[in-house]
């Protein structure tokens, strides 16, 4: 199963976001038969590169979805590269390689990347697994406007049944688990 992990790709970030990102990210590693999709062509970024390197530890496939322009810059040791031209057709193989999909916290490009999936998630209204990680209310503003949307009749349903919305690392890794089964 391709987990995608849409996070941080800065170093400069609180540190406490690195941390709780390294906890859950260490329980998912673990699990069996789970490999990583990340957006990034390069290490030692931010919450990306906590990903990448436990998954690595435990010899994982990693799958990277990159922009050309990316292409001189990667140093990534992967199992597979995938190239694109522009952030939109990178976001749209990103929901197509992934059977699982969570977001941590991150800025402008993991919101993109939030609202792209959930806009996929809806026109395709599949079965596929969109988790938002909330850990200390990180995504509760964008949540709360979600939820604006749907009752000013925006979206026909609430953000909630699109997607699972959790903040704790366990029963986050407990989904991941029944969905690997």
């Amino acid at each position: 199963m391709n987990l995608f992990i849409g996070s941080s790709s800065y170093n400069d970030i609180d540190k406490h976001y690195l941390e709780i990102a390294q906890d859950l990210i260490e329980k998912l590693a673990q699990i069996p038969n789970l490999n990583l999709v990340i957006g990034a062509a390069q290490t030692n970024c931010g919450i990306i590169d906590i990903s990448y390197h436990e998954f690595k530890k435990k010899n994982k496939k990693v799958m990277s979805i990159t922009l050309k322009d990316y292409h001189n810059s990667n140093d990534l040791e992967v199992d597979e590269t995938i190239e694109v031209e522009t952030t939109m057709d990178r976001i749209k193989l990103i929901y197509q390689n992934s059977n699982f999909i969570l977001f941590l916290p991150g800025g402008l490009g993991t919101h993109s990347e939030l609202l792209a999936v959930l806009s996929e998630k809806i026109e395709k209204n599949d079965n596929k697994t969109v988790v938002i990680y909330n850990k200390d209310f990180f995504y509760t503003p964008i949540i709360k406007e979600l939820y604006s949307l749907y009752e000013n009749k925006f979206i026909k349903k609430n953000i909630s049944d699109y997607c699972i919305i959790e903040s704790d690392p366990e029963k986050i890794r407990d989904l991941i688990v029944k969905e690997n089964m």
